[in-house]
């Protein structure tokens, strides 16, 4: 089933990235593989945290994205947060032919392997880094559900079959979610939570009372994650 941003995962993901900062915390681990005064391209940006967080280190960043939704929200932010240095492009990122080609590309939790490769050769001089989740379960399910998105060690696999050469690192983030009310609770896990009474149960005993006026509650979720590095010029022709 294909994600979609409406107002109300909007408002979910925003509340997230402001109140537990995960964004600011991969960007730190990006910054140290990204060339000085880079050109970098954040690849299926979403509502454009990372962009936001990664923008005062480089030059210029484009994020692309096909969701007109989510990027009024990374246009708005970058306006508030006086950023002129992000520029925003709504469309399909691997149908993309930038000129010049990126410095460096970024594709965090986003693309399969072998189609983030062929936009690599295509549409960077550099280096790219993938962030993936390092584990299986889907991040707010009960029951260990397995997560659709491709993880990091299946990703890790596909390219040494590929023979494309690799660096990667592993780390672990706190990416839980607040609330603002026990209703928003119901609401978030009906949409991203386990099926069935029981998981919706194990759920919402797993929320915290957080004494904060604002984000009176909220369920925590430490994630391991892995970085991938990888050059453009160094990987083959692909079948």
């Amino acid at each position: 089933m294909k994600f979609e941003w409406t107002e109300e995962t909007i408002r979910f993901r925003e509340d997230a990235a402001v109140r537990v900062q995960f964004d600011a915390a991969i960007a730190q681990h990006i910054l140290p593989f990204l060339p000085e005064n880079a050109h970098v391209c954040d690849a299926g940006c979403g509502l454009g945290f990372l962009s936001l967080a990664l923008a005062p280190h480089c030059r210029r960043i484009t994020a692309v994205d096909a969701s007109s939704a989510a990027l009024a929200v990374l246009a708005r932010n970058a306006v508030r947060m006086g950023y002129d240095n992000i520029q925003i492009v709504q469309g399909d990122l691997f149908a993309q032919r930038p000129t010049p080609r990126y410095d460096a590309m970024v594709f965090c939790f986003f693309g399969h392997t072998k189609e983030t490769l062929k936009a690599v050769r295509t549409q960077c001089k550099g280096r790219a880094i993938l962030v993936k989740r390092d584990h299986i379960e889907h991040r707010f399910a009960a029951g260990n559900q397995p997560a659709q998105r491709l993880n990091f060690q299946t990703a890790c696999q596909e390219l040494t079959a590929l023979h494309v050469p690799h660096t990667t690192q592993t780390f672990s983030l706190e990416m839980g979610q607040p609330f603002r009310s026990r209703e928003e609770v119901a609401r978030f896990f009906a949409i991203y939570g386990g099926s069935g009474a029981h998981s919706a149960m194990t759920q919402m005993e797993e929320v915290i009372k957080t004494g904060d006026l604002e984000f009176p509650y909220y369920f925590s979720a430490r994630c391991a994650l892995g970085l991938i590095v990888l050059d453009a010029g160094e990987i083959p022709d692909l079948p």
